[in-house]
């Protein structure tokens, strides 16, 4: 092996090392903005008490899209008679499903809060979290 090439090796060997020293001494600035978002709804204690949990699908020019098991064209019912089987038998009006519907609510403002106190974003919108209902086998309302 020649002076050249044994030079070359040990300069590409150097700058590989500094290369991964360099990405792993600045691994928060590298990582996605949504996995960063993702954890900080998973580390708030209200969210990780409710049986579901929120995601930040998509985060785009200070909006993120928050998936939910309920939006306009979904009623509320039956993902709260899965996550609480006490409900199914309930009517309606019940005072258990109106706090239950109520307590959803809280914890779906909640989210939308501590998104909000995040510096970058703007906005929340959301998404129906269709795999919940898939995985869970509720049938979506059509």
């Amino acid at each position: 092996m020649d002076r050249l090439t044994l030079t070359a090796i040990l300069a590409s060997a150097a700058f590989l090392v500094f290369l991964i020293v360099t990405l792993s001494w600045h691994n928060d600035e590298l990582r996605p903005r949504i996995w960063q978002l993702n954890e900080v709804l998973e580390q708030d204690p209200v969210l990780a008490e409710y049986p579901y949990k929120f995601r930040a699908l998509l985060f785009l020019n200070g909006v993120v899209t928050l998936t939910s098991p309920h939006a306009s064209e979904v009623p509320l019912r039956p993902f709260l008679n899965r996550i609480d089987p006490s409900l199914a038998d309930k009517p309606a009006d019940a005072p258990e499903v109106a706090e239950a519907e109520r307590a959803f609510r809280a914890v779906e403002r909640h989210a939308v809060q501590v998104m909000l106190a995040q510096p970058d974003v703007n906005s929340v919108i959301w998404g129906l979290d269709r795999a919940w209902y898939h995985q869970n086998q509720v049938p979506l309302a059509k």
